[in-house]
């Protein structure tokens, strides 16, 4: 089922490459930002109908980690659903990631399929 999802990542190429695959999968790609302050003004100015079901992640990222982010964001959306996307697959950053209520963590790099099944898995 399609899904309405917003994407915070520093990287151009990856917000690139995840609005392709989520797109391409028939998800609505409500907002994208490069950083935790600007996806938060970006999602409190969403209408109610435009309001993510999933947000994605990076952990690393300037002016604001991805775990402060995350903390931030699930004060505005209780029940919303965080993807946290990172190529730092420690133990820490899992067990930190968890922790602050991530719902799934990918590693990158990851193959489109692995996107697109645990979206489908957080559903």
């Amino acid at each position: 089922m399609p899904k309405r999802v917003f994407i915070l990542d520093d990287a151009d190429f990856i917000v690139d490459m995840l609005c392709a695959i989520l797109k391409d999968a028939g998800h609505r790609i409500v907002g994208t930002a490069g950083n935790g302050p600007d996806a938060l003004e970006a999602i409190a100015k969403l209408p109610a109908d435009s309001m993510p079901e999933i947000v994605t992640v990076d952990f690393y990222m300037p002016r604001m980690d991805g775990l402060e982010t995350i903390n931030r964001i699930r004060a505005l959306l209780p029940d919303v659903r965080i993807l946290l996307i990172s190529a730092h697959a420690t133990l820490p950053v899992a067990m930190k990631a968890r922790e602050t209520g991530v719902d799934a963590f990918i590693v990158k790099p990851f193959e489109p399929r692995t996107l697109l099944e645990t979206l489908d898995r957080l559903g």
